[in-house]
């Protein structure tokens, strides 16, 4: 991989989903520390970083008029300028990294995302983050057919539940076209241009999981 056309991008990184607050990720500690050691590898490497926040202002409200009508103000999340829409210390960009701020589950729409990567001759994006159903999955199936060769870290990605996140692994697995799944350890050996391994998408669908098949199709990732 040419590490000058390779971009890191944490999704969604922020203080409402840890423990004990409004979202709780399953083995969120552990996804912020993967994620700060493929950082600390990026910077290392001077590989670019987006960080990509959900930051809802009074002003966008209105873009979300059936969740408005159905949810409690209580069950608001990326309210922005909240503690719990700040992205967390562990993972927290320094000042030559870019911050993309979205209103949408995709960091694609209504954002100079596409531009910023095009201009810089972005080819390939690490993506770490949350929630892996929600959020990454929308900004990763975008990405792909933005012509960008994704590749996830699968542990440093998570949800409420690990089925949720795994079967959200695999959906997105099916459609990488060009791009693949790692692990932090092999992420970092790819960052510090070490020989690593990968799991690498060849053909659409190549999953068809069940429920009793979904865990050892993603270990085996």
């Amino acid at each position: 991989m040419n590490l000058a056309k390779t971009a890191i991008m944490p999704i969604d990184l922020q203080n409402e989903y840890r423990p004990g607050a409004a979202w709780p990720i399953v083995d969120y500690d552990g996804v912020l520390a993967r994620t700060a050691a493929i950082l600390e590898a990026a910077r290392a490497a001077h590989v670019q970083a987006f960080h990509v926040q959900a930051w809802v202002g009074e002003d966008k409200r209105s873009n979300y008029a059936r969740l408005n009508e159905g949810v409690s103000d209580e069950f608001r999340y990326a309210v922005a300028g909240s503690a719990g829409s700040d992205i967390c210390e562990e993972v927290a960009p320094v000042p030559s990294e870019i911050v993309v701020r979205k209103t949408w589950p995709t960091a694609f729409k209504d954002t100079n995302l596409h531009k910023d990567l095009a201009d810089r001759g972005i080819e390939n994006l690490i993506v770490t983050g949350i929630l892996t159903d929600s959020c990454v999955r929308a900004t990763v199936f975008d990405a792909v057919y933005a012509g960008f060769r994704v590749w996830l870290v699968k542990d440093a990605m998570g949800s409420m539940t690990t089925m949720m996140h795994r079967t959200a692994t695999l959906d997105m697995a099916n459609r990488l076209y060009g791009g693949g799944v790692l692990t932090t350890s092999e992420a970092i050996k790819l960052l510090r241009g070490e020989p690593y391994q990968a799991w690498r998408c060849t053909r659409p669908v190549e999953f068809a999981y069940t429920l009793e098949t979904v865990d050892r199709i993603y270990e085996a990732l």
